[in-house]
């Protein structure tokens, strides 16, 4: 790997060493620099000119990103951005009000940031984390779980009982955290016939798709999502659209339209449950 490529991979900037460690070589540094390709925004430290801000930030004051920013710097789920720089450091110098510091070993690995933010967020933030962090498969319930055994532990653990490693979006966590807390059960993934997947059925008699990564970029997509549409209608199989501003910045409210549509499809006796799931809780 190039110096570049190097660099872009790692989120744009990255200390002297670690670039020596993987081949990068002093004339190589200074060549780019001349060239203006790249800077040096402190003793050790370099970057490309679009280099990720929290990252030169925290290697400029001698940390490393944490917890939330780091999980965000390797494409975790992210409900709200912080708003410090979450940084590791193994030193006990002093760090301005910049940071959120987090004592720690380094190099970290993708589950010491899971452990970091269960300890250091609000439950729902801390599980997409986590909840990506496994979906993706760049860790494991079982190794969380051995992770969490001590006697303070015992809220990390609740938050590893809830992931759903079938999960489809941060929103479809958001909506299954919400729907849990309520004391609804529901069924994730459920295949409908003609239709394909919906996120979630309530009750076995709601469905609610969660709508923030859903947009219309083409005519086909216009198409499908009519399609589907009618199908559905044709179907008698009620949907709740659920956004992005509904889940996160009102979830009472979507609770509430959750309770309305469920009184007014209130199942008969003759009723069928809807599809069939990947995951029941």
């Amino acid at each position: 790997m190039d110096l570049f490529s190097l660099l872009t991979a790692r989120g744009g900037a990255a200390r002297r060493k670690d670039l020596v460690s993987n081949g990068v070589s002093a004339h190589q540094l200074s060549a780019a620099i001349a060239a203006g390709r790249l800077v040096k925004p402190s003793r050790g430290v370099y970057c490309l000119p679009n280099a990720n801000q929290a990252l030169l930030t925290a290697l400029c004051a001698g940390a490393d990103l944490a917890c939330i920013s780091e999980a965000k710097q390797r494409g975790l789920w992210i409900l709200r951005p912080p708003v410090l720089i979450h940084v590791s450091v193994d030193h006990g110098n002093a760090l301005d009000g910049t940071f959120k510091v987090h004592r720690s070993a380094k190099p970290l690995m993708v589950l010491d940031i899971c452990v970091q933010s269960m300890r250091c967020l609000p439950e729902l933030d801390a599980l997409c984390i986590v909840e990506s962090a496994v979906v993706q498969g760049a860790v494991s319930i079982p190794a969380l779980r051995r992770r969490t055994t001590g006697r303070r532990d015992v809220s990390l653990r609740k938050i590893i009982d809830q992931i759903d490693p079938f999960s489809q979006s941060i929103l479809e966590t958001v909506a299954k955290y919400h729907l849990r807390r309520a004391g609804y059960s529901f069924q994730s993934q459920v295949y409908i016939k003609g239709v394909g997947r919906i996120d979630l059925v309530v009750e076995k008699v709601l469905g609610v798709e969660a709508d923030g990564r859903r947009f219309h970029s083409g005519t086909e997509d216009f198409e499908e999502d009519r399609r589907r549409g009618n199908i559905l209608m044709i179907g008698r199989v009620p949907i709740l659209h659920a956004s992005y501003s509904m889940l996160v910045d009102h979830p009472d409210e979507f609770l509430r339209l959750v309770r309305l549509a469920l009184d007014a499809y209130a199942p008969t006796d003759q009723s069928r449950p809807l599809g069939k799931s990947r995951h029941s809780q």
